[in-house]
């Protein structure tokens, strides 16, 4: 019997071939919900613009502060030797 490729003996997908549309199924999903997501996190910005712009500052400003705690700690080492 000839055999087309992704078809086993009977005329019906193998196994590679039904896995292979599970998880282009189950992309194909991550992608929506993940566009769904992007979509609800962009109009939440919009929404909230002088929150999350304070919100920005703050996390800007707790890295500068934790890189000037981590450059004391290493001056301190440094000033023992």
């Amino acid at each position: 019997m000839i055999h087309k490729e992704g078809q086993d003996s009977y005329g019906g997908l193998d196994n590679h071939s039904q896995v292979t549309l599970s998880m282009d199924k189950t992309g194909v999903a991550m992608i929506v919900i993940g566009l769904v997501l992007i979509a609800v996190g962009i109009y939440g910005i919009t929404l909230l613009t002088p929150e999350v712009v304070t919100f920005l500052i703050g996390l800007i400003e707790l890295a500068i502060v934790l890189v000037g705690l981590g450059l004391l700690v290493v001056g301190v080492i440094m000033a023992k030797e």
